[in-house]
């Protein structure tokens, strides 16, 4: 597995407390089955700023030098949504995800804030491919997944925690993530990692779950073809279709109408 969203840097979030307990969280995650990690602190105004890249760069060096060649770590960040994102990357404040064009999203477990589209359309506008963090998680795309879908549609892209097939984030969360599979709305799937006690790196079971509910292929697609397709640079190697035509979109309609296509 290629585990695109993890927190194992020491003493910059809520994910290890010290060293120790990092390298023994990458550590859990190369016996799991984790051959690469991307690093994604929370970038966190007024709790986590992390906006140093070269403070979290040493930090990873640190890091990879303790535990060895495996996993191999690369360095990324987990954006806390904001009408600035924008702004936030010009400036250098967000890492994209191992330097790529990916970049790491979430929003609170709550809401979703209004005019969303936005400032996610304007970034892929600057290049930037908008990877939304857990949306199975969040009590507003549960209950309205055609907003999810809409952001897809516009471009954005999704990942879906491992914890979440095996029911540790709940019913309903497994329910999202595998109805989502199902309709061709997940594009990746990661292990969202904090530590090695409540927030452990959950592979085998989620894919054999996905594999049941998709098939091998699909569940390799998603937990290594398209996360190394992050990590390269490229376009993903699995686009699933979705079940109805992108102009269904409002937000996107509106956007063709403003540039004259049809």
């Amino acid at each position: 597995m290629i585990d695109v969203h993890h927190h194992c840097l020491p003493d910059v979030d809520d994910g290890p407390r010290g060293w120790d307990e990092a390298v023994a969280l990458c550590r859990m995650s190369a016996e799991a089955g984790i051959e690469t990690i991307i690093a994604t602190p929370h970038v966190l105004r007024g709790r986590w700023s992390n906006t140093s890249r070269a403070e979290l760069q040493s930090r990873l060096d640190e890091l990879q030098q303790r535990i060895g060649e495996s996993p191999h770590l690369l360095l990324g960040s987990e954006y806390f949504f904001a009408h600035d994102i924008n702004e936030a990357l010009a400036n250098g404040e967000i890492v994209p995800l191992a330097g790529s064009r990916y970049v790491l999203i979430e929003f609170a477990s709550n809401n979703i804030p209004p005019m969303v589209e936005q400032p996610l359309y304007r970034m892929q506008l600057d290049g930037w491919i908008p990877l939304i963090a857990h949306p199975e998680r969040n009590l507003v795309f549960q209950s309205k997944p055609e907003l999810l879908m809409s952001l897809i549609q516009q471009g954005a892209r999704t990942q879906i925690t491992t914890a979440s097939f095996t029911r540790q984030f709940g019913d309903t969360a497994r329910t999202s993530a595998l109805d989502w599979l199902q309709r061709g709305m997940v594009h990746v799937v990661a292990t969202d990692a904090h530590n090695t006690t409540k927030r452990p790196p959950v592979v085998a079971a989620a894919r054999a779950v996905v594999a049941a509910a998709a098939n091998e292929s699909i569940a390799e697609a998603l937990f290594v073809g398209n996360p190394r397709a992050i990590v390269e640079g490229r376009p993903f190697v699995y686009e699933p279709e979705l079940p109805y035509p992108v102009e269904k979109s409002p937000f996107l309609g509106r956007v063709k109408r403003f540039l004259g296509i049809s």
